[in-house]
């Protein structure tokens, strides 16, 4: 998987680009032909205005087509030709696309009621969690919406909560590529088939809705669970399925039905005309496209090829022509380099984004063997319970150097968990530059000297707290191979040399990796250094660091509640309880926008995980194609397919 440049024959390359521009997406119109007759007269052939055909190339086949089986980063890249929203992702925010707009508490579509409720009911506590109403729950009651005014029941008083009612209207002009008319029934039949135990699907929003109907044929009605709060509503709205084609099927039939996987018609620009195994599914113009009186989509047909994941053909194949473009499922984010180089000489157009996957270098602050008792001559040695430890380790590596050499400057280096672009990303963050002279002042404050004068040797302890004297300052660092966590580890590995640190790398499989229980390496918490990658959404993950998301020996090595992720066994009682606030804010959006930047202000003065980069991911196109907007926070790069155009004359 490393970067390997591209050696181009140019006289190859002249004569195929020559016949691309002939013939490539349709753009060359063929001059009328003629034949002359013996009276001299001319004959005009009628001409046909050649179909303009756009290539995709992913990096894999999909599965499936259908909406609750087998999603990937290639079935979305076809689905966005297919169905065009319904709401689409804008940094990280909703955006409306077959919906009149987004309902919202102040703009409309939302409203608050009073319901009352009893014991034993199923109630949303202020954490969203859906629960038997007892003594002791705490819940919004009626006419509260923050955790200001939230109730802890006593278990006999009568008890109103506040219920949400949300109503999307579906714009009138929406048609199936069928010619039928789409309708709230569609959605709530989708809803219904999501909700099915035998549709494989996370079940926490339908857990969290106590009804889905329609009103009318534009108008669902959401009414949630008593005591449920959202900021985004919008999470809400089920993907409509055409219910006049799958509506006499079961959810188990449709998870193997051969509409509903391979030719799943759609209300977007495009229809599916083929799907070829193993070479590629060709989309036609959709006749009922409700945006074609724009003009929309450009292209009459879209062919998405299957390609192998081989680096030379990969980016050769959108020089020559047989790629328009080369979507983010065929990984090209090792090729960052040969990709700048072609880009630059003009023959390709790229495009890069930032996350919102993260990489972070966590440090083992307490293992499991301390939570009976830290015995210094049994369990490993305290090596980051100084916050000064871990505050010099962000000085010392040269993140600078990942970001320039590894990720050739196409990501910035990271202040928090959440992209600089989020809109919930956190203000004047602590900023740790590189800088090893501060670096080392912090080690040796902490107690850990260099005894015998020579830098090549690890530090070692001398009034550490909590370790004995004289430990040297060996560590374990743990990852997961590959070529991308190979070059940066090294830099991770040589830059805490500078500082006087060894590290020895092991490189473990995925499934050790992400393997739970005492014997974990890393979800037990018997590591030193661990480096592993964590996805960003709309919500912020303050979770992450809780310390009731530490996984022990008594919650069964999986937290509370999301899975036992705070590996490092980081606990600071402020981050614990502006954390909570952000979960439990309910409607009060000023709250919770206040909790979760200051979450990343502790974050960053404490450094539980030092986040060494976001992830880059690479959308490459030929250098006319107009309109590809990439934005890493939807669910498709191509989530824009419709406004594709090829142009000189767009902005490069």
């Amino acid at each position: 998987m490393g970067i390997r440049n591209h050696t181009i024959r140019m006289a190859a390359v002249s004569i195929i680009i020559t016949a691309f521009f002939l013939t490539a997406c349709g753009e060359a119109k063929p001059f009328p032909s003629a034949s002359v007759t013996q009276t001299s007269e001319v004959t005009l052939t009628p001409t046909v205005e050649p179909q303009k055909t756009l290539v995709v190339c992913l990096g894999e086949e999909p599965e499936s087509l259908y909406l609750y089986n087998h999603s990937s980063i290639a079935m979305w890249s076809v689905l966005e030709a297919i169905y065009d929203g319904p709401i689409d992702t804008e940094n990280f925010e909703p955006s409306a696309v077959i919906l009149k707009e987004l309902p919202s508490l102040d703009g409309g579509g939302v409203s608050l009621q009073s319901v009352p409720v009893t014991a034993g009911d199923a109630v949303a506590n202020i954490e969203g969690d859906i629960v038997a109403l007892e003594k002791g729950v705490k819940v919004f009651a009626d006419g509260c919406t923050s955790a200001e005014c939230a109730t802890e029941w006593d278990g006999v008083s009568p008890l109103n909560l506040t219920q949400m009612v949300v109503k999307f209207q579906i714009l009138d002009s929406i048609k199936w590529s069928d010619g039928q008319p789409l309708t709230a029934e569609d959605s709530v039949f989708s809803f219904n088939i999501s909700a099915d135990p035998d549709t494989d699907v996370t079940k926490t929003n339908i857990k969290r809705t106590l009804s889905y109907t329609a009103l009318d044929d534009h108008t669902i009605e959401w009414v949630g669970k008593p005591g449920y709060l959202t900021l985004n509503p919008s999470a809400f709205f089920w993907v409509p399925l055409p219910k006049h084609i799958l509506g006499n099927l079961t959810a188990e039939q449709l998870n193997t039905n051969e509409l509903a996987n391979r030719m799943p018609i759609g209300w977007g620009p495009y229809q599916i005309d083929e799907w070829v195994t193993g070479d590629h599914i060709r989309l036609t113009k959709n006749p009922f496209y409700f945006r074609s009186n724009e003009g929309l989509p450009y292209f009459d047909v879209v062919v998405y090829r299957f390609i192998s994941a081989v680096p030379e053909a990969d980016l050769s194949s959108v020089v020559t022509g047989e790629c328009d473009i080369i979507d983010t499922s065929v990984a090209l984010e090792t090729q960052i380099h040969s990709i700048r180089e072609l880009e630059l000489s003009g023959n390709i157009k790229a495009y890069f984004g930032m996350g919102p996957e993260w990489e972070g270098l966590n440090f083992g602050i307490k293992p499991a063997s301390y939570d009976d008792v830290y015995n210094p001559y049994e369990d490993r040695q305290d090596f980051f319970g100084d916050v000064r430890v871990r505050q010099a380790f962000a000085y010392c590596i040269d993140r600078e150097k990942i970001a320039s050499e590894v990720l050739f400057s196409q990501s910035t280096i990271p202040d928090s968990y959440l992209p600089p672009t989020h809109p919930y990303a956190g203000q004047n963050l602590t900023s740790y530059v590189h800088d090893p002279i501060l670096g080392n002042q912090l080690l040796e404050e902490a107690g850990w000297v260099d005894s015998d004068g020579n830098p090549s040797t690890p530090r070692v302890a001398e009034n550490v707290a909590n370790v004995t004297w004289g430990t040297e300052f060996i560590l374990n660092y743990y990852l997961t191979e590959s070529q991308l966590h190979s070059s940066v580890s090294n830099i991770v590995i040589d830059s805490l040399a500078e500082c006087g640190v060894k590290v020895n790398r092991t490189y473990l499989n995925v499934d050790d990796m992400y393997a739970s229980g005492a014997n974990s390496i890393v979800f037990g918490r018997n590591y030193d250094l661990v480096e592993l990658a964590w996805s960003t959404g709309r919500q912020p993950p303050c979770f992450l660091y809780s310390s009731s998301e530490i996984p022990t020996e008594k919650n069964d090595w999986l937290g509370t509640k999301y899975g036992g992720v705070n590996l490092t066994g980081f606990s600071n009682e402020e981050y614990d309880a502006v954390c909570t606030q952000s979960l439990t804010a309910g409607l009060d959006k000023d709250l919770f926008i206040a909790s979760a930047q200051r979450v990343q202000d502790i974050l960053a003065d404490e450094v539980p995980v030092l986040p060494l980069f976001y992830h880059v991911k690479v959308v490459v196109s030929r250098p006319d194609l107009c309109g590809l907007q990439f934005d890493v926070s939807s669910r498709s790069a191509l989530k824009d397919i419709e406004e594709y155009q090829i142009s000189t004359a767009c902005d490069k």
